[in-house]
């Protein structure tokens, strides 16, 4: 005898051998669809996961960067452009390195200071952009406030040697402001440049005086306390780029170990403001250009070999 059923959407065949004298069925699903996954068919789209993951983290994590490249961009440009209104506002002077003064919350070893950043504030409108997105922000200082402490510990270095040049002696003279329009190349001079952080590494300080390396950076040539370039310049010999600095020993080349603070942390290229306000990207040998300037030789070898070709002068 042949039976057949219908059960939902599959077809049953119920086959006996014997109705009479066997006591159990076959039962045969014919059609019936399989649920579930072979071993080697699991093992499969592990396979497969794993080749995609490996192919997709790496384009992840320098989309990441890009974007953090980006922000850091945009975060120089906005310094840059609150520069620009600044001097506007003070007949086409740049910007102040710092100002002594009684009422400020740190003391430089010495009277106590405003840095520049401190006094960009009613233009500049947020202390954030001072932090570079490439990095984590500075922690407080002292006395200061976390974000009181990104006025004082910017990640975005001042070439203060050419915009707010301090000259005579350090203790007895001050910071003198160039005039914007004394540039000879604006959009060939340095105004910005990001620079190393202050988490837990130390940066050189000149006592009662506005020139703190947490805020500023150095120039690749520095002689005699001098920079002996146009605009003459007080600055430390032994803070200048090049190997073996004394401040900056055993940081790595990313943090500015071999250029006197200027970081280079996008692969291998630091964000530049340049004195006509706009920003790129630049190498460490772009930046050095006109200089003897390379990653092994001494900083107090280091000179100016092609004037003409010097980044950081009014020249």
């Amino acid at each position: 005898m042949l039976k057949i059923l219908q059960v939902r959407h599959f077809w049953i065949t119920l086959e006996t051998l014997d109705w009479g004298t066997c006591d159990s069925s076959l039962v045969r699903l014919r059609g019936m669809r399989r649920f579930g996954f072979t071993l080697i068919e699991l093992l499969v789209v592990i396979a497969i996961i794993a080749i995609i993951a490996a192919i997709l983290f790496p384009v992840f994590a320098q989309a990441k960067v890009a974007a953090k490249g980006t922000a850091a961009l945009s975060n120089s440009k906005q310094i840059g452009t609150a520069m620009m209104i600044y001097s506007a506002d003070y007949d086409d002077k740049a910007v102040l390195v710092g100002r002594l003064d009684a009422a400020a919350p740190v003391s430089y070893g010495g009277p106590n200071v405003y840095p520049w950043a401190w006094l960009m504030q009613p233009y500049a409108k947020s202390k954030a952009i001072f932090q570079d997105p490439m990095v984590s922000a500075e922690g407080p200082y002292e006395i200061l406030s976390r974000e009181e402490t990104w006025l004082y510990h910017t990640q975005f270095g001042y070439a203060y040697t050419i915009h707010s040049p301090w000259q005579g002696s350090f203790q007895n003279d001050g910071a003198f402001p160039i005039s914007q329009t004394d540039l000879a190349f604006p959009a060939e001079t340095v105004l910005l440049v990001t620079k190393k952080t202050r988490n837990g590494q130390p940066d050189w300080l000149v006592p009662y005086t506005a020139l703190w390396g947490a805020n500023l950076v150095n120039p690749p040539f520095c002689i005699s306390l001098e920079t002996g370039t146009n605009p003459n310049s007080r600055c430390i010999p032994q803070q200048r780029w090049g190997n073996n600095t004394p401040s900056y020993a055993g940081q790595s080349f990313e943090e500015g170990g071999l250029t006197g603070g200027v970081a280079f942390r996008k692969t291998g290229k630091a964000c530049v403001v340049w004195a006509d306000g706009h920003a790129s990207w630049k190498s460490a040998e772009q930046l050095a250009a006109g200089t003897t300037w390379r990653k092994d030789v001494p900083f107090n070898q280091v000179q100016i070999s092609e004037p003409a070709k010097y980044l950081w002068d009014m020249d």
